[in-house]
């Protein structure tokens, strides 16, 4: 359902406590315990959100308090790319992999790890964050207040931004002009493709993961895309190891956060 952002936090959240509660009704089961996956970065112990780029007004929510009372049941607060990675991990294109990075190619660009079943959250909870990791020391201004950010040159939300001589595009919207052969969409994708895979040769280097996993609407883009992408990390990592590291797309939709906010529930 919409979340209404426009409106503010108290009728987003008003509207998710619902939306559960009519989960929760229609299930004919006892709930032990509910995961809810909410944009980063947050305190995933204390289930409060601490200072999310995308939604300002959500800092110092403390969204666990909110469900438990609710609810009275135990509740789980985990980063929403985080319950992605461990749903496509679980159920989906990670399954049967010892390791799996995820990123999430939205508004932002969300990520996940996982590592033999289990998230790798790091001492305080903000590992990760692979988004906001800087490919441009002197580059664009990030929400986040870091300058050159990955999610500034390679979500959609940046797609979109180096298109905007052309009015109301989507992302989808430009990798169909530059199917079409729009030169201008055409170089925007080919940039964008360069710089994801020069971070995921970085995470290659760094991780040696078994599978990189690309989630959201950028996700869609299509064969060509995904093989510029590879093509480009296999170009920057180390040829070690980038042998046999597989970069596909996301199975499961928006229902990967759903499943992977009730795998973390169920195992905290």
């Amino acid at each position: 359902m919409p979340t209404l952002k426009e409106q503010g936090k108290n009728k987003v959240i008003s509207r998710l406590l619902d939306a559960a509660a009519g989960v929760i009704k229609r299930s004919g089961v006892k709930i032990k315990a509910i995961g809810a996956g909410c944009p980063g970065p947050l305190d995933s112990k204390k289930g409060e959100i601490l200072s999310p780029p995308n939604l300002p007004d959500w800092r110092g929510v403390r969204l666990k308090k909110i469900i438990e009372r609710r609810f009275r049941i135990p509740a789980v607060v985990e980063n929403d790319a985080n319950c992605a990675g461990l749903g496509e991990a679980m159920s989906g294109a990670g399954r049967g992999s010892s390791s799996m990075v995820l990123l999430t190619l939205g508004t932002g660009i969300g990520s996940a790890i996982v590592l033999d079943g289990k998230l790798w959250t790091g001492k305080g909870g903000f590992a990760s964050e692979l988004g906001h990791v800087s490919i441009d020391y002197n580059g664009l201004k990030c929400g986040c207040g870091n300058r050159g950010c990955l999610e500034m040159y390679a979500s959609a939300t940046a797609v979109v931004r180096r298109r905007k001589a052309a009015g109301k595009m989507t992302a989808e919207d430009v990798y169909k002009a530059a199917e079409k052969g729009d030169k201008i969409s055409r170089r925007i994708v080919d940039e964008t493709a360069v710089y994801l895979g020069a971070a995921i040769a970085n995470i290659i280097n760094a991780l040696d993961p078994e599978t990189i996993v690309l989630a959201g609407g950028m996700s869609k883009a299509g064969k060509k895309f995904f093989y510029k992408v590879e093509k480009a990390a296999k170009e920057r990592a180390l040829k070690e190891a980038s042998k046999g590291v597989r970069i596909v797309p996301a199975e499961l939709g928006e229902d990967a956060g759903i499943i992977g906010a009730a795998w973390r529930a169920k195992n905290s």
